[in-house]
């Protein structure tokens, strides 16, 4: 019952903040000096001592996970609170979520839950045979989770039956990517495995010099890989082979933010590193300039990037030489969430502050925008017999429909199931 009590106090909050005489998150100021204005701003109701960790945009949608096993799922064009589930238990991440269709997808080391993308209704939930170690992705028809048993499983969408298993070289905590009807996946032993979508029919491995624990990434110049042997790699997605490659002061952890002209990589002993990513061809001098005391590349407007640094600013710098043009201050605001190509700035604190700044001279956010973003579909049709139904309460049914009746941890990490399987063992 508390989580109800939360959930519709911060329905309230994302729907009538003028009621609450919200003060700024971040000054308006310093912002229009920087071409941002505030868009929205939202405050999550937290339960003492829950913290957001992880925040993600999917598509339409921003997923905040805390450190107890929650996530809010806000829509990102207005700001409004779509709905709040328990996804996995306390000290474990919430990790990215995927969408297919209506349906957004979780995976937890233990289990794959399904909602509906909109309302946050479960529509189904099942156990996982083998220690999940990634987020999820799905091509419509199938959902592909990577393994920490060397496994790369491709699981029916409708079923959640498994569709086809193929063996790595390593445990995989690198989220995969798809392009066309290709996936990719990376693993901790160094290597990216193309494979057909459909079938798991072999095109290609490509092998770094260190682990690759970075999540992929991915356009139409090919796959970009960011290695733990100080390497960023763009790989040709038909044959594997290496187009360019940069190498940093630090191995590399984290995925990078690809925009049409530079590639942003963060490295804890260099910065923000500014990649050009036009030219194809190995040479020493594709980084352009570096940020060192910079976190987070998050988009980029008007021939300015801006940056998330390292202690809560965020600033506006030149794409071409990184000169800085604005800095804005963002206190508490430790959890960037890159939107590339929406030039969008999306913030997250610990605390549950969430804030949405665009171009000085996009049209402000309407109520009729926030009306829109309520109405389901069919709602219009629907309204006069809702209103004769007796009110539900989602939140509270999804407390006793996520519990399982497998006794025991759950699978992953260091548990009984995980400690069962031998990487490289066994038939596929």
């Amino acid at each position: 019952m508390r989580r109800t009590r939360a959930y519709l106090l911060s329905l309230l909050v994302a729907n009538c903040p003028a009621a609450l005489g919200q003060a700024d998150f971040i000054p308006p100021g310093p912002l229009q000096d920087a071409g941002l204005v505030k868009y929205w701003q939202l405050q999550l109701i937290l339960e003492k001592g829950q913290q957001l960790q992880t925040a993600y945009l999917v598509e339409d949608h921003l997923y905040l996970g805390t450190q107890d096993g929650y996530a809010f799922a806000v829509h990102a064009p207005t700001g409004l609170l779509r709905w709040l589930r328990p996804i996995t238990r306390s000290g474990y991440l919430v990790r990215r979520p995927c969408h297919a269709g209506e349906r957004t997808i979780f995976a937890t080391p233990g289990d794959i839950q399904i909602y509906d993308r909109r309302t946050g209704d479960p529509i189904t939930r099942r156990d996982l045979r083998f220690p999940a170690g990634t987020g999820p992705l799905s091509d419509g028809q199938r959902i592909f989770i990577g393994g920490l048993d060397w496994r790369l499983y491709a699981l029916d969408l409708q079923t959640q039956y498994l569709d086809w298993r193929a063996l790595t070289e390593g445990a995989m905590t690198s989220n995969p990517v798809i392009q066309g009807d290709v996936i990719f996946a990376a693993n901790d032993h160094g290597t990216v495995d193309a494979c057909a979508c459909k079938d798991k029919t072999f095109r290609w491995r490509f092998s770094a010099y260190g682990p690759i624990a970075a999540d992929l990434a991915a356009d139409e110049r090919g796959i970009f890989v960011a290695s733990q042997d100080y390497s960023l790699y763009l790989l040709d997605p038909s044959y594997g082979n290496v187009r360019w490659r940069t190498r940093c002061s630090g191995p590399l952890y984290e995925a990078p933010v690809v925009t049409a002209e530079y590639v942003y990589q963060y490295c804890p002993a260099d910065g923000v590193v500014a990649v050009d990513a036009t030219s194809i061809g190995l040479t020493e001098e594709r980084i352009r300039w570096k940020l060192p005391a910079g976190r987070k590349a998050l988009t980029t407007h008007g021939g300015r990037v801006f940056i998330l640094t390292q202690e809560d600013t965020l600033i506006a710098a030149n794409v071409k030489d990184g000169s800085l043009t604005a800095t804005i201050p963002a206190c508490g605001f430790t959890l960037p969430i890159p939107a590339p190509n929406a030039s969008t700035v999306f913030l997250a604190a610990p605390d549950g502050r969430i804030f949405c700044a665009r171009p000085l001279g996009v049209p402000p956010l309407q109520q009729a925008d926030l009306m829109a973003a309520l109405r389901t579909p069919g709602a219009a049709q629907e309204e006069g017999l809702a209103a004769s139904q007796p009110a539900t309460q989602p939140v509270a049914r999804a407390e006793d429909w996520l519990a399982t009746t497998r006794p025991g941890p759950p699978t992953g990490g260091k548990s009984k199931i995980s400690r069962e399987y031998k990487p490289g063992t066994g038939s596929e």
